[in-house]
């Protein structure tokens, strides 16, 4: 066994299976959560992220294939993809038309799940691995599936699905941020349609001003 990263949620690590080097997300037990609980907990995200990745992929979002999930030790076995990710090509590369291409494409596909129903939960670039130019969403820990009506409710949620975009490339890539982060709108419009995707920013813009609101009076 070679770990690969440990998480929060989850040790990663390379294992020989069926003759395959897979990659396998294994969700250790919490000492601060009741066992029972806590057991509750990992089988219900085990089986929720394993089959996000498989809805997604019948979408054409590419993601790492499935070859096992195993509820009783709460792992998923995957492809193991031993390529960079967003995050490190624009580390390396810094604003350019290569990662500005590469940012709008992940817009498009996110804006492919989002017309689905299925929010990523953590869309940032360091959840995005790039593949023979190929793009790869992982790590579905904590999406979910709603059906996409495209209300008031639909929009808050795809919302902070965004947000979280957002702040990543706010804390890591300052002053392109906001150049990077409307590459990815370009992308997830063309998934979308202008109007919705103008629709989620303004909710964007909206949980973000509330957020400073708030902030501001616990000062």
């Amino acid at each position: 066994m070679k770990v690969v990263a440990k998480g929060a949620e989850a040790l990663l690590y390379l294992e020989d299976w069926l003759g395959l080097t897979v990659l396998v997300k294994e969700r250790t037990p919490k000492s601060y959560r009741d066992p029972v609980f806590d057991r509750m907990i990992r089988i219900r995200r085990t089986i929720n992220e394993a089959r996000l990745m498989m809805d997604a992929a019948d979408l054409g979002v590419k993601t790492p294939v499935v070859y096992d999930v195993d509820v009783v030790r709460t792992k998923i076995r995957m492809q193991y993809l031993n390529s960079p990710t967003l995050n490190s090509i624009i580390k390396n590369s810094g604003y350019s038309n290569l990662t500005k291409a590469l940012m709008s494409k992940m817009g498009t596909l996110v804006g492919i799940l989002h017309n689905e129903g299925i929010l990523h939960g953590d869309p940032t670039p360091a959840n995005v691995i790039v593949n023979n130019s190929d793009e790869y969403l992982i790590d579905f820990g904590l999406g979910e599936k709603l059906k996409p009506t495209w209300d008031s409710k639909y929009l808050r949620k795809a919302a902070v699905d965004l947000n979280v975009l957002l702040r990543s490339l706010e804390s890591n890539y300052g002053e392109y941020s906001e150049q990077f982060f409307n590459d990815f709108i370009d992308g997830y419009s063309n998934a979308v349609g202008r109007d919705k995707a103008a629709s989620v920013v303004k909710w964007v813009r909206r949980i973000r001003s509330l957020a400073r609101y708030y902030t501001g009076r616990l000062l």
